[in-house]
């Protein structure tokens, strides 16, 4: 279940042929290892396109426009992206957001997960937290009580998702994009995203994502 889900099964209706979708449910650090052992066809799971990963896969255009939102503590005296400069940023090591958090100026903390960071924000013992906005907002809404912090209402522009799909599958990319583009345009994807979301994630614009040739 899931955003992705459906939309993957909304791709598919509108690929040429019999084409049916079989989910195959894995850890995240399992899917695009899968993909080299033939295990799966394409990676779905909010994936970015990073030079490290573009020399062993192919990306299609994005579906889902990804930002980083920040969150500090309630009475906190962050306001502005340019406060995070030499604060304490409660953040996995080596993991994307972690990076950002450094370019921003912060100094990493290390956790093992959010309800970690959160402890150490609400007890003064790190400043701010960057993550998804849209996984931020997903897990303050589930919390029995609301905690002392608060979401800054500035966001720091990630990389967006795409599909994944092994390296020199170029029939099967092409073919993903123009569904992909197709469900964008259409509003399909929008609806997903406002029913699971409450908030539309589908990209504007895939003049900067396409060939030449496409």
């Amino acid at each position: 279940m899931g955003y992705e889900v459906d939309m993957a099964k909304e791709l598919v209706k509108d690929l040429d042929g019999d084409v049916k979708a079989e989910f195959v449910e894995m850890s995240f650090g399992s899917i695009l290892e899968s993909l080299n052992s033939d295990r799966i066809d394409v990676a779905m799971h909010s994936l970015s396109e990073t030079p490290e990963r573009a020399e062993q896969y192919d990306f299609t255009v994005p579906y889902f426009d990804k930002v980083w939102g920040v969150i500090v503590a309630e009475d906190s005296d962050i306001q502005t992206l340019d406060d995070l400069d030499g604060k304490r940023a409660a953040q996995s090591v080596s993991t994307s957001s972690g990076q950002e958090a450094e370019k921003l100026g912060g100094e990493l903390v290390p956790i093992d997960d959010v309800d970690e960071a959160m402890k150490l924000i609400t007890e003064d013992r790190a400043d701010f937290y960057l993550g998804s906005d849209v996984g931020q907002q997903d897990y303050l809404d589930k919390q029995p009580e609301p905690l002392s912090v608060r979401v800054l209402d500035e966001t720091v522009p990630d990389v967006p998702a795409s599909l994944v799909v092994p390296k020199g599958s170029d029939e099967l990319r092409e073919d993903l994009n123009e569904v992909i583009i197709e469900n964008t345009e259409d509003g399909t994807l929008a609806e997903i995203y406002d029913e699971y979301l409450g908030m539309d994630k589908s990209i504007e614009d895939f003049d900067e994502y396409l060939d030449e040739d496409e």
